[in-house]
């Protein structure tokens, strides 16, 4: 099967199988769109292909690379679109694979593909999985230096799943907190994970990070990330990721 998958690959991307779903992020302040995540979808004929399927054996493979882009640039493409035809348009998040970071262009690549769309770099932000340990941090400081430069918002996802994740914050100047699902206990009952969760949160906004949480899919959820002052939510209580259709339909 992961023989099969990677060599169907190259021509999926030739033949753009590869689709941009989008998750939104709601503000818990007014239940508002607040913004989104691109997620890729392989559909392969009249069947889809899963991302656990394909992603771990792009990201070994290093075609994960090239997916990136390709998500990056029809991320760019969407927005325009949405732009000159005078929807409102959000920020959305791309996720970017570790294997990028020992790539001294990147930024530049990154910047290309953005301009050549004529996207306000307001409209994009970056996000880097934290569970990764072997790219060194001068890599990652100098890609998040540069996309600050340009005014491109960075996130480090899956906070928490990692080994180094305090360093991670403390050394890199992030602007927001991507919080795993992991930390979001059941109910306050599960005292150990609440007061977990809680302290994530503070720390992260003490020292000046926008706060997001995903994986929320109850009320109870939503109750415990505004108890602690937490206004961002990712998750299924809100959405699945949608189809560039449905997706539409929530910008309206």
């Amino acid at each position: 099967m992961a023989l099969d998958i990677l060599a169907l690959f190259p021509e999926a991307l030739k033949n753009e199988e590869f689709l941009v779903y989008y998750q939104p992020k709601v503000s818990l302040r007014n239940y508002r769109l607040a913004g989104a995540e691109a997620l890729v979808r392989w559909r392969h004929g009249e069947n889809f292909i899963f991302p656990d399927q394909f992603i771990p054996l792009l990201e070994r493979d290093g075609g994960i690379c090239e997916l990136d882009y390709y998500m990056l640039d029809h991320v760019c493409e969407n927005i325009r679109h949405w732009i000159d035809q005078g929807r409102r348009v959000v920020k959305v998040s791309v996720n970017l694979s570790r294997r990028h970071l020992t790539n001294k262009d990147l930024v530049d690549q990154l910047i290309q593909i953005i301009d050549k769309h004529n996207v306000p770099h307001e409209y994009i932000e970056i996000e880097l999985t934290e569970t990764t340990t072997d790219v060194g941090f001068a890599d990652l400081r100098r890609v998040i230096d540069g996309l600050h430069a340009q005014m491109i918002s960075t996130s480090v996802d899956d906070f928490g799943m990692g080994y180094s994740s305090m360093n991670l914050i403390r050394e890199l100047p992030w602007d927001v907190l991507k919080i795993d699902k992991s930390f979001l206990p059941k109910s306050q009952n599960d005292r150990r994970q609440y007061v977990m969760l809680k302290h994530i949160i503070s720390l992260a906004q003490d020292i000046g990070l926008d706060t997001i949480v995903e994986g929320v899919e109850t009320i109870e959820h939503v109750k415990m990330l505004k108890e602690n002052n937490c206004f961002l939510a990712q998750g299924y209580f809100f959405d699945k990721p949608l189809p560039i259709e449905e997706f539409e339909k929530r910008i309206e």
